[in-house]
């Protein structure tokens, strides 16, 4: 009977230590939980302004609209450069471009970098031609367009990039496809 009484009481033991220990595990489980959903939630929860932070708003935009206007670059510097494209199977491969540094005429000493591939042929109507062109320079001659101004229009992102040469404002050709991805602003 002894026997008996003594796996009786370390069935008992086993269990008492076995629901102790799910117990500990789901308590962590449920903290980790919790913590966790706090954190996403504050990322996804939107900011809500106080009653006074749009004054503040509205004294930024009035410092903005201050601001020297932009609407050309100085060309500092002209560097061939290999780049990935950006999505689909241009990720694998690498294409040959042109980077333009440009320096702008503003406050802070803002400089801009536009890549531009280079087409494979000159027709005339690609983005490193009238670039190029507008630069005053011919494409074979690339180099020469240092200290050049090239046109600037504002985007609608608060960032610059070149004007087209056309008096429509529209851009064409597979080239431009890539023209928001491939303009560049930082502070000198």
């Amino acid at each position: 009977m002894v026997e008996v009484e003594l796996v009786v009481l370390a069935l008992a033991v086993v269990f008492v230590g076995g629901a102790a220990a799910m117990l500990g595990a789901t308590a962590i489980a449920a903290w980790t939980t919790a913590r966790l959903a706090a954190t996403l939630s504050m990322l996804v929860r939107p900011v809500v302004l106080g009653p006074t932070d749009i004054r503040d708003v509205e004294l930024r935009v009035a410092g903005l609209r201050a601001l020297d206007h932009v609407d050309s670059g100085v060309v500092t510097n002209v560097v061939p450069e290999r780049r990935r494209g950006a999505s689909g199977l241009a990720r694998f491969s690498r294409r040959d471009g042109v980077r333009f540094d440009l320096a702008l005429a503003t406050p802070d000493d803002r400089t801009a970098a536009v890549w531009v591939p280079v087409p494979e042929a000159l027709t005339g109507g690609s983005r490193f031609e009238r670039i190029a062109a507008a630069c005053d320079v011919v494409p074979e001659e690339i180099s020469d367009a240092v200290g050049a101004e090239l046109p600037l229009v504002r985007s609608s992102d608060g960032g610059w990039r070149v004007g087209s040469g056309d008096a429509s404002g529209h851009r064409r050709g597979d080239d431009d496809a890539a023209l928001g991805r491939s303009f560049e602003t930082e502070r000198a």
